[in-house]
């Protein structure tokens, strides 16, 4: 992969979930009913995000990144809300089919139950019922574990590397930004 190539790979899963996040909601706006639609563009978000959290994680471990920090910063931050919005607006579609989730009547609703799960607060006000809604909920908690890893981590090296760097600036050049 030449250089160009890679520059461009870091972007390709967050703009696939955005775009299928984007159809997510359209098909949400416009749909009555749940549909198979609306999980297979679920599982397309969902897939194309996790994908791009663990090639974040995989670059980072093998210091194989050719982005600046900022960018990595800003490729994280936006796969982190595009994961909120992913789980808001499946979170809604569910609970519109009876017996799936008690409590969630609006978009806010759905964010703020997306959060306190995504945070393991879990207030019970909004509740998960029916095995659908169960089996989406576990599957946020078991995605929530990979995304707050894998920030926490490159969040973490992000820093350390900023701070070599700025080391490296104000001592006029000496030592590695790899010790």
């Amino acid at each position: 992969m030449d250089r160009r190539q890679h520059h461009l790979a870091v972007y390709v899963p967050p703009a696939i979930a955005a775009v299928a996040i984007v159809a997510l909601i359209v098909v949400w706006a416009t749909d009555d009913v749940a549909t198979a639609l609306h999980l297979v563009l679920f599982a397309v978000a969902l897939a194309a995000l996790g994908f791009g959290f663990l090639d974040m994680l995989i670059r980072d471990i093998r210091h194989t990144y050719k982005h600046s920090i900022n960018w990595r910063m800003i490729v994280i931050a936006v796969m982190i809300v595009e994961t909120v919005l992913l789980f808001a607006f499946t979170y809604l579609t569910v609970s519109e089919i009876p017996d799936q989730i008690t409590g969630m009547n609006t978009i806010l609703d759905a964010v703020y139950f997306t959060m306190t799960t995504l945070l393991t607060i879990g207030f019970g006000d909004i509740a998960a019922q029916g095995q659908l809604a169960r089996g989406l909920v576990l599957t946020q908690m078991l995605f929530t574990i990979l995304v707050l890893s894998a920030s926490v981590r490159l969040f973490s090296s992000l820093v350390r590397e900023a701070t070599e760097k700025e080391r490296i600036h104000r001592s006029g050049g000496k030592g590695s930004a790899h010790s």
